[in-house]
């Protein structure tokens, strides 16, 4: 809500009817948009198979930011913060790659990667070279040739005064209140705070 005033994406309502038993009313919206955003991506991959262009078609499906709000009403669980936040709650997201023919099918890689890597791909799946200083990664390396290097170094977030850096395992946070420092190997929800014992990982970051 903003203003007092409910917000309703355009059809999401009509597929919010499937929903009837679903509550609260924006939790049901919600399951109206997710079963929308489901027909529109079925849509357009039968529509790449009509045309018999799949395999040769790269599709890329992810998130703009990482879990819902709480005006969906839903829960992140294991994983702490939500939209807008640099924690991994508003990071992290689900990233689905295909390319049939070229791409293995139900293969999950968990080397952390970004967005910023979907147009050196891109470029490289059409025979392109990428410009020098074009951010990103060309995954296919990763993804379809077997090599098993971290795509990165280190990956950056900004999101106004918040900010994060990950190098490995390792992730340092500032919500806007001072940094912190997390493994999230061992901690995925970022609840032990590890800047006091490890400074010289801290200033490394």
């Amino acid at each position: 809500p903003q203003g007092g005033k409910k917000l309703i994406p355009q059809d999401a309502g009509k597929y919010a009817e499937r929903f009837p038993n679903v509550a609260p009313e924006q939790r049901r919206i919600f399951a109206g948009m997710l079963a929308g955003l489901d027909a529109g991506v079925g849509t357009v991959l039968t529509k790449l198979r009509d045309l018999k262009i799949e395999e040769n078609t790269l599709v890329f499906f992810f998130s703009d930011n990482g879990g819902p709000t709480w005006q969906t009403t839903s829960r992140n669980d294991p994983l702490r913060g939500c939209k807008g936040d640099v924690l991994e709650g508003g990071i992290r997201e689900p990233f689905i790659v295909q390319w049939k023919g070229r791409l293995p099918a139900g293969k999950t890689d968990d080397r952390p990667i970004i967005s910023l890597d979907i147009l050196p791909t891109a470029l490289a799946a059409a025979g392109q070279t990428a410009p020098a200083e074009l951010e990103g990664v060309n995954l296919l390396p990763y993804i379809a040739d077997g090599n098993t290097n971290s795509p990165h170094a280190a990956l950056f977030w900004r999101y106004g005064s918040k900010h994060a850096v990950r190098m490995g395992d390792w992730k340092l946070t500032d919500q806007g209140d001072g940094a912190r420092l997390y493994n999230i190997a061992a901690d995925i929800g970022e609840k032990t705070d590890l800047a006091g014992t490890d400074p010289a990982r801290l200033k490394e970051l």
